[in-house]
């Protein structure tokens, strides 16, 4: 595949320039507005994005580390291509990680948090008819992650959610379908019932489920699409 210029939205912020340019194409990657396999080049990117090539290598370099690109020679970097078998690897250490961070947080989530939890999935559950519900949706899944993640009361623990589901992301935006959506909607809503009730052990196990279904509408997305 060629070199391509990719399509960027996201504006530059006043971060370091290697850090509004890491937060720029990892956001286009995560969207999808870079696919999978892209060639991308130093220059072509700083030409685009209208900042010196260091930026840019860095940027790279950091996206590499995160596991989402691969380097090539000549200054150029690759999103890379998941096979399924790394698909089910990197599902896999998620059915490990985040169901203990869910058993922590029963026992660690304050009334306040649960609260906001639930006024947050009480509201999109009456707006499930509206145009924008599917983005919002998605919003909800990383913030319910992340806060139960967070709530576990291990930084590690929180940072290797983090970085899976990092990796994890676009496969979400790709498989995001509307029944998708709301199968993981209601997933999200039992998990939440369980954390309300502080029932650790049920909280786990809803949440291994509910990895584990995620992890079976991506493969049948890739079925369809070979």
């Amino acid at each position: 595949m060629g070199s391509l210029v990719p399509a960027i939205e996201r504006p530059l912020t006043r971060l370091t320039l290697a850090d509004s340019v890491y937060e720029s194409l990892l956001e286009s990657i995560v969207a999808g507005r870079i696919r999978s396999g892209q060639v991308l080049t130093t220059v072509a990117l700083a030409q685009q994005l209208h900042v010196s090539r260091t930026p840019v290598a860095e940027a790279l370099l950091r996206l590499t580390a995160d596991g989402l690109v691969e380097q090539l020679p000549g200054r150029k970097a690759r999103v890379r291509r998941f096979s399924r078998e790394e698909i089910g690897d990197i599902y896999e250490m998620r059915k490990l990680l985040e169901p203990a961070a869910t058993y922590r947080a029963a026992s660690r989530l304050d009334d306040q948090s649960l609260a906001v939890i639930r006024d947050r999935y009480d509201v999109l559950a009456s707006s499930m008819k509206k145009v924008d519900w599917p983005q919002r949706a998605l919003e909800f899944d990383l913030f319910f992650h992340d806060t139960i993640a967070a709530a576990s009361g291990s930084e590690r623990l929180r940072q290797d959610i983090a970085r899976y589901r990092l990796l994890v992301r676009a496969f979400c935006r790709l498989s995001g379908d509307d029944r998708n959506l709301r199968e993981a909607f209601a997933e999200h809503g039992r998990i939440l019932e369980a954390l309300e009730r502080r029932e650790g052990d049920l909280a786990r196990a809803l949440m291994i489920s509910h990895v584990d279904a995620r992890l079976q509408d991506v493969l049948a997305l890739l079925t369809a699409v070979e």
